[in-house]
């Protein structure tokens, strides 16, 4: 049984055989199968849309920019007090007001410094004992005028500095038209105090100038100078129609410039042929107010051609100073003859703007009148006649003190040392002590004209 299995099983390998080697033909005469490649459909891709342009743009004002701020309400001068003023010029960046003229600006009181030891030793012969002080204020956010609230970080100090305007030659006068004068001036600033929004805060300084020891304030109507010590950005919206910039071609038409000093100038240290540096507080624009010759920030070169120091018998000093060259934002240099028109003066200098420029330390108004004045009251104390009221007005020179005690024992001697007490210190400040000089703080504002030349 065995066997016939195994005779089965050999004779259906042999019948497969030749049905193998058929199959093995037949597939090597069929030709190989081609692959058909399935057309491929192009896509149709739209094109990106441009992203969309913001209506706002970001503008930077950088560190050291000074803000021109006002405060307008008294404060007590001591350490932390918080303090509310106003911007009292525009603030540019490029050729655009980013901080407007009125903007609110907040900050406190951060530190107290003395005065100069000069000052506070006139201070005490006018019978003043007050430790007088300079607030320093720090600055630390603006309020938009779209509600928004800025932060910032502004170290300021107080500016005591009037804007003089270049006044035109005039003829001498005599001394009795220069008394005239004068009283017609302080006539008019009476009046002026009277219609004054602030004249019972003007009435309470007054009186503290009488008293030997008083509170101190800081007043209204004070300037600071706020330097910005971080740069500070903000969102202004583009404008529809931005200003073209056009820079002189060889050429600067004639026109006003606002600038502020870089170089600080004194007639006391500087020297003919010091260099002088100032720059652009506003664009520069032509008369069609469309297109802008040169942008805020822009350098102008200058040149110290006169200076005089100050000297004894109250002669004052002198500076001149004219700019000569423009640095067009390319690095070029124009050529320009810029004469100051106007210009921030110290109190109490008495500093005038001459003709050509020049800036000239005065005499002081009341130099010739004062003592004058003075010397007469004190030949009237000798009066042996005199009551409580013309001992009151012929004791001066030491403040509140003085009239007290003058009222209080009513006799010559003692109104008569008081009213010559007060005729020597007049004579020794206005015509004994060195004359003042001509300073120009950093950042000090001004004017130049600019003339064809």
């Amino acid at each position: 049984m065995r066997n016939r299995k195994r005779f089965t099983g050999e004779r259906f390998s042999w019948l497969m055989f030749p049905l193998a080697v058929g199959l093995s033909a037949t597939a090597q005469q069929r030709p190989a199968p081609t692959l058909r490649r399935r057309p491929v459909e192009r896509l149709h891709v739209a094109p990106l849309a441009p992203p969309p342009v913001s209506p706002y743009e970001t503008v930077t004002l950088p560190s050291g920019i000074p803000l021109r701020v006002q405060l307008n309400k008294r404060y007590h001068m001591r350490k932390g007090q918080p303090v509310t003023g106003v911007l009292i010029n525009d603030v540019y960046s490029g050729n655009y007001v980013v901080l407007p003229k009125n903007t609110q600006i907040v900050g406190k009181i951060s530190r107290m410094q003395p005065v100069h030891s000069r000052d506070h030793f006139w201070n005490l012969l006018d019978g003043d004992f007050t430790p007088m002080r300079t607030p320093v204020l720090e600055f630390t956010a603006v309020h938009l005028p779209d509600g928004k609230v800025r932060m910032l970080a502004a170290s300021a100090t107080e500016r005591t500095a009037p804007v003089v305007n270049m006044t035109p030659p005039q003829h001498k006068q005599s001394l009795w038209a220069k008394a005239k004068g004068q009283i017609h001036q302080k006539i008019d600033s009476v009046k002026g105090m009277t219609h004054d929004q602030h004249k019972s805060d003007t009435a309470l300084k007054m009186l503290y100038g009488q008293l030997p020891y008083h509170p101190q304030e800081i007043w209204p109507g004070t300037q600071f100078d706020a330097v910005l010590e971080q740069p500070v950005q903000f969102q202004e919206k583009r404008p529809l129609k931005p200003l073209l910039l056009t820079p002189p071609k060889g050429h600067l038409p004639p026109g006003k410039l606002e600038a502020r000093l870089v170089t600080p100038l004194s007639s006391a240290t500087n020297k003919v042929g010091n260099p002088v540096e100032a720059v652009l507080t506003q664009p520069y624009m032509d008369a069609s107010r469309q297109h802008v010759i040169l942008p805020t920030g822009t350098e102008l070169q200058g040149v110290v051609t006169q200076a005089k120091p100050a000297r004894k018998l109250g002669h004052n000093g002198v500076l001149r100073f004219t700019f000569r060259n423009v640095k067009l934002p390319n690095g070029a240099l124009e050529k320009m003859h810029g004469q100051m028109t106007a210009v921030e003066g110290r109190k109490g200098q008495n500093v005038t703007v001459d003709s050509e420029g020049g800036a000239k330390a005065n005499a002081d108004q009341g130099k010739f009148l004062a003592p004058i004045v003075l010397g007469a009251l004190a030949g009237n104390s000798l009066d042996a006649d005199q009551g409580n009221g013309h001992a009151g007005v012929a004791s001066n020179g030491f403040g509140l003190i003085a009239r007290g005690l003058s009222m209080a024992f009513v006799t010559p001697a003692v109104t008569a040392g008081f009213a010559y007490f007060a005729v020597g210190k007049s004579i020794t400040r206005r015509w004994l002590e060195p004359g003042h000089n001509v300073v120009f703080a950093k950042n000090t504002r001004m004017q130049l004209a600019v003339a064809d030349r």
